[in-house]
């Protein structure tokens, strides 16, 4: 059997192949296995409705377009809208289906461990046919953690091509994983190596959030902590030792070069930590 994040025994879950997608519609929050490999990668369905998908989609193209962008001074840039830009009714929606997705995913973990997250960090990645297509390999560089990718587009609507490649070791196969509209892809955020595969026309747009691992409240020990790789980007103003023990919990937003600017006009200032190239 394999472990999520080396803990607790997973159940067995259907794979593509025995879960034919013809045979019932999918229910909402359904957890699902995309490989049998040691990675546990896990496709969660129906976070977000449909038509809060397309209300996000349309206030994040208005961002991109009107140039509201950061790539968040990490090291392996993408072009981003912060989802705290959007409207307070996304903000809101996005949320509700990142903290449900969240505490699904929980489910795959020991009883006293939960995944918890900042909304203060999450971003819309946009992948453009014309600029950025897709990203190269890469670990998301948070340990013990998990990083949540909930798509807003419409596969073969909005977009073709894309997808995010996963690379369990070398003695495994990659596996892609292409998940449905208002869908969030799971999974560990430190060692698995992944890519953003390229598309080929339109704009696909995906939520991020970073989560970290976190003991529930009530349990024997106080909320575990975990590190990050602090080493933020060019342009960021903060300084890991300015900060004693800055990795022991989320950072609270700092201010960045070039930042990107809300709805209404006003700043908004983004750090996280930075991705590993491989």
């Amino acid at each position: 059997m394999a472990l999520l994040w080396g803990r607790r025994p997973l159940r067995e879950l259907p794979n593509d192949e025995e879960n034919p997608v013809n045979e019932k519609p999918t229910p909402k929050f359904h957890l699902r296995r995309l490989s049998k490999s040691s990675a546990p990668v896990f496709e969660i369905a129906g976070a977000l409705a449909p038509d809060a998908c397309d209300r996000a989609r349309d206030a994040v193209n208005a961002c991109f377009d009107a140039g509201k962008t950061t790539d968040r001074g990490v090291s392996l840039p993408t072009q981003d809208v912060l989802v705290s830009s959007l409207p307070q009714r996304s903000q809101d929606e996005i949320r509700a289906a990142l903290e449900a997705s969240a505490s699904r995913a929980s489910d795959e973990l020991p009883p006293e461990i939960r995944l918890e997250f900042s909304m203060a960090r999450a971003f819309c990645i946009v992948y453009d046919a014309g600029g950025q297509k897709g990203l190269k390999k890469h670990t998301d560089g948070r340990k013990e953690g998990a990083t949540l990718l909930l798509l807003l587009s419409t596969p073969g609507v909005d977009f073709e091509g894309g997808g995010t490649r996963f690379f369990p070791s070398v003695l495994e196969p990659s596996f892609d994983a292409k998940p449905a509209k208002g869908s969030t892809v799971v999974f560990p955020s430190d060692t698995l190596q992944h890519e953003g595969l390229p598309i080929k026309r339109g704009r696909r747009l995906l939520v991020c959030v970073f989560a970290t691992k976190k003991k529930r409240a009530g349990g024997p020990r106080a909320a575990e902590t975990t590190a990050c790789e602090c080493r933020p980007g060019p342009g960021c103003s903060v300084d890991a030792s300015d900060v004693e023990d800055p990795c022991s919990r989320p950072p609270e937003p700092t201010s960045c070069a070039d930042p990107c600017k809300s709805m209404d006009g006003a700043e908004v200032g983004a750090s996280e930590c930075a991705c590993v190239v491989s």
